[in-house]
């Protein structure tokens, strides 16, 4: 598994190149709001749409049935992308490439048909699901193979980006809208506190990762 070394610092590297960031970073705002709607259905809420953004941003409109059940829709994206992570590279790590594949290609064909509406996202999920079943038909393990290290390094890495961005945010500023401000409303904890466990938590499935499964 060292090769997957070589992938991570690939992610590494599309993290930061602004254009590329766009394309490829949207797989983990996928997996992120992914994981807001999964939380809404399991606790009996709805999922009205996600929509995701150039930006790499992303948000899912949901709805709850109590303050017990929008904590955890809060809770659950940043959560989601980090187990999603780990889900990934175990299943890498036991030869099971080609399942995680088909389990990206469904989690974007499910967006595709029921949440995402919003004119990039749509366009996002459409070149996706296309270029995969393209893959698929023509049975391109091997270019399968090599985008599903790809995409699972982009996830790990993005999910310790991000979850360090909203630790940041939530130390400097408790007016802008997002996952750690959401709970702090609704939990009055300080937000910051959300930031640092999700921060943690990101950091810790990383660890995780490299100690096991490479």
């Amino acid at each position: 598994m060292e090769f997957m070394y070589k992938y991570l610092a690939i992610a590494i590297i599309i993290s930061f190149i602004p254009y590329v960031r766009s394309f490829f970073g949207t797989i983990h705002t996928l997996i992120h709001e992914t994981g807001h709607a999964l939380a809404a259905l399991a606790t009996s809420g709805k999922v009205y749409s996600i929509s995701l953004y150039s930006t790499t941003d992303g948000i899912a409109t949901t709805g709850s049935r109590s303050r017990f059940s929008s904590i955890i829709v809060a809770y659950a994206g940043y959560t989601f992308s980090s187990l999603f992570a780990l889900l990934a590279f175990y299943l890498i790590a036991n030869g099971h490439v080609l399942i995680l594949f088909y389990l990206f290609f469904a989690l974007a064909l499910i967006n595709l048909l029921l949440w995402v509406r919003n004119a990039f996202g749509l366009s996002w999920l459409l070149g996706y699901v296309i270029a995969s079943a393209f893959l698929i038909y023509y049975q391109l393990s091997f270019i399968k193979e090599m985008i599903t290290y790809i995409l699972s390094s982009i996830i790990l890495i993005q999910s310790m980006i991000s979850s360090f961005i909203i630790c940041f945010l939530s130390l400097s500023s408790t007016n802008q809208s997002n996952d750690a401000n959401v709970l702090q409303k609704l939990t009055f904890i300080p937000s910051f506190v959300w930031g640092a466990v999700f921060l943690i938590q990101s950091f810790a499935a990383t660890y995780y990762v490299i100690l096991f499964f490479i």
